[in-house]
């Protein structure tokens, strides 16, 4: 098939740099939505155990529970602002697949984390599904294989990181 050269999108023989590149922002993305997730799970964990009482006090007053949410809101605002560098790096025009990676694989997975453990907050009625942290969780899941499994986001990190010789293709 021919097309002419006012068809072509960007310059000739840059097709999957152009490729590539999406998929570093499509990666970003992914893991600012999980991330959302993570942060609207905590929020309400957060409400639950403020009112939820054992043994006369809140449940927030328990470091078992209070440093729980501490380290998951701690890990959320991390990986949101390694998103953030991601995307400006980006915006500088600067290389920004290292970062993309690395969104990718440890956004989703810290959000599975974080929402099992809102989940075990919430005890045996945090898995039923009237609350919605069960189905979050397959949403993460989801999301976690979507665009690049973990397992190939880690390779491409150890590639940007050690070089093209380090990997063992």
């Amino acid at each position: 098939v021919r097309i002419p050269g006012s068809h072509r999108l960007g310059e000739e023989g840059t097709g999957f740099y152009q490729v590539m590149q999406g998929f570093d922002y499509n990666r970003i993305g992914i893991a600012l939505a999980c991330l959302g997730v993570a942060q609207q799970s905590v929020e309400e964990t957060m409400a639950y155990v403020r009112e939820r009482r054992a043994f006369g006090q809140p449940l927030a007053r328990f470091q078992g529970v209070s440093f729980s949410i501490a380290e998951a809101a701690t890990h959320v605002e991390a990986c949101r602002w390694l998103c953030y560098r991601a995307l400006w790096l980006a915006d500088q025009g600067k290389p920004h697949t290292k970062e993309s990676a690395m969104t990718k694989w440890w956004g989703p997975r810290l959000s599975v984390d974080t929402i099992h453990q809102c989940l075990l907050l919430h005890g045996h009625y945090g898995y039923t599904d009237e609350l919605p942290f069960e189905q979050r969780m397959r949403d993460v899941i989801g999301l976690e294989i979507g665009d690049g499994a973990s397992e190939v986001m880690k390779m491409v990190v150890a590639r940007e990181l050690l070089g093209r010789e380090s990997l063992p293709y």
